[in-house]
């Protein structure tokens, strides 16, 4: 990666700073990185969680500003989480290595990034100019 687009990159993860972040993912090693590079991006993180009905618990019971959702968890799939989100207009993104054709068509639009997760592209999905025009 160049220096101009390292540099865009950090830039990104520096909308996070000050922002409530829900982790929704099961791999226990990726949701410990993810948490670590946002909590040092100045996010409070939420969770992680590794599960539908916890997630839906802290949607429910927390201060949440964005959310960067695993599709596959435990065997199911995070979609009632993502209609709670959508229904409170609290912003999220899909992180998966699987096909994407997974995705219900009603979320055609939510930004998809693939595992690893890019905190950079995911910070622009979520609070960059484009998301603020989305939402």
């Amino acid at each position: 990666m160049g220096r101009r687009s390292e540099d865009l990159e950090n830039l990104a993860i520096e909308l996070f700073a000050g922002k409530r972040v829900l982790i929704v993912e099961d791999e226990y090693f990726l949701a410990d990185e993810t948490r670590r590079k946002l909590e040092k991006a100045g996010a409070t993180v939420i969770g992680p969680v590794a599960g539908v009905t916890a997630a839906l618990d802290l949607v429910e019971n927390e201060q949440i500003d964005a959310a960067i959702l695993d599709v596959h968890l435990e065997g199911d799939l995070v979609f009632p989480v993502a209609d709670e989100l959508e229904r409170r207009d609290i912003p999220f993104v899909f992180a998966t290595a699987f096909d994407p054709s997974v995705i219900p068509a009603r979320f055609t639009g939510f930004a998809l990034c693939e595992k690893p997760t890019e905190l950079g592209k995911i910070a622009e999905a979520l609070f960059g100019q484009r998301a603020r025009e989305y939402h």
